[in-house]
């Protein structure tokens, strides 16, 4: 991930360079200009290897507050805008509801931090998206999951520009639907915004909504609502299985943010025995620092649940990719947590106006 945002960062900033006049075929570290528009467009290298093609400009949203505006080709996340706004979230969101809106045709799209000012969007119709641009007069992109909306966009896209663009991804073989770096992690699938009521049906293995679920990193996500089907908590979770017999084993991990509780965690262990509501003292860190301020309790006779004193410090110590340790007398359990398990619920909660830490009732 870090990775990735590091080529993107790069892609963004392209706005500001001072390109060459000549239009011509894409050349490795080579900038060109078009002039129609105010494009730059350049084939940006590490270690040789061109890892994105980038055409940037700056643009102005509809409130008039100029933004860079970028659009790139690259090995990280195949074809997405990039946007470069003080006026972003400065939190790590991974929005998988996110949109582009080009003249009027709605595209969902996966939106994520760059860094505190630099936003990525990739559409999951990358094709559907370039084909869309040809001859397009404005575009919008919106994130409620990072609590952003450029509003209509004055494209001013030249063709030779779109066509420098798709010709350099071409050249240099990275594809525009997914991404082709080996290190970059795996997207999530787009999906269209939530719906403010969804399904009301309890499942086998859950209330409505649990059945419904998005891979994140490996990790299951879904938003689970209430009888009357409006979102009430934000879940991610992974299982683990080992051993057969008396012997086995089955551990999960599970992160959430509800409207009565806010963020906190829970892990499972099929061998306890526990009784529900029994505190349980325990140590834990985090990327091997030690993290105080929480309390624990059996939720069930196999669950164990975490509630910190600060949910939004819990938060922010399981950003950028983690291992996480959680000690006590009666179980043990590291577990990593990876870079985009925080950043979604980040955005499910912001979507569905779930707060991190609720206020005391």
């Amino acid at each position: 991930m870090r990775a990735l945002k590091a080529l993107m960062c790069a892609a963004v900033l392209a706005a500001a360079a001072t390109p060459a006049l000549a239009v011509e075929k894409p050349v490795a570290g080579k900038q060109v200009r078009f002039v129609d528009g105010a494009w730059s467009g350049v084939p940006q290298a590490r270690d040789g290897n061109v890892m994105q093609c980038v055409l940037a400009a700056y643009r102005k949203r509809a409130d008039g507050a100029q933004i860079q505006f970028s659009m790139v080709i690259g090995r990280g996340a195949g074809f997405s805008f990039g946007i470069g706004d003080e006026g972003l979230p400065k939190d790590e969101v991974l929005d998988d509801r996110a949109e582009v809106i080009v003249d009027g045709k709605n595209f969902p799209a996966v939106g994520f931090n760059i860094t505190s000012v630099n936003f990525a969007m990739h559409p999951g119709d990358a094709a559907g998206v370039l084909s869309a641009l040809a001859g397009a007069t404005k575009i919008t992109l919106r994130s409620t999951g990072a609590g952003y909306d450029t509003g209509a966009i004055e494209l001013v896209l030249p063709g030779d520009a779109l066509a420098w663009l798709k010709d350099c991804g071409k050249l240099f073989n990275i594809a525009i639907d997914k991404p082709s770096d080996p290190n970059a992690p795996a997207l999530p699938d787009p999906r269209p915004p939530s719906p403010e009521i969804g399904p009301t049906q309890w499942t086998a293995v859950g209330p409505p909504g649990m059945d419904d679920k998005q891979k994140i990193e490996t990790w299951d996500a879904s938003e689970l609502r209430d009888n009357n089907g409006r979102a009430i908590v934000c879940m991610i979770r992974r299982h683990y299985y080992g051993g057969s017999g008396k012997d086995a084993l089955h551990t999960a991990s599970f992160f959430s943010v509800s409207r009565a509780k806010g963020f906190s965690a829970m892990l499972t262990n099929s061998q306890l025995k526990l009784t529900a509501g029994q505190p349980i003292e325990a140590t834990m860190e985090i990327a091997r620092k030690q993290f105080t301020g929480f309390t624990a309790a059996a939720v069930s006779e196999t669950e164990i649940g975490i509630y910190p004193q600060n949910p939004v410090a819990f938060a922010a110590a399981l950003d950028h990719g983690v291992y996480m340790n959680f000690k006590s007398k009666v179980t043990g359990m590291e577990l990593p947590v990876q870079a985009s398990v925080v950043p979604w619920l980040r955005a499910c909660a912001r979507r569905h106006a779930i707060p991190f830490a609720p206020k005391p009732q």
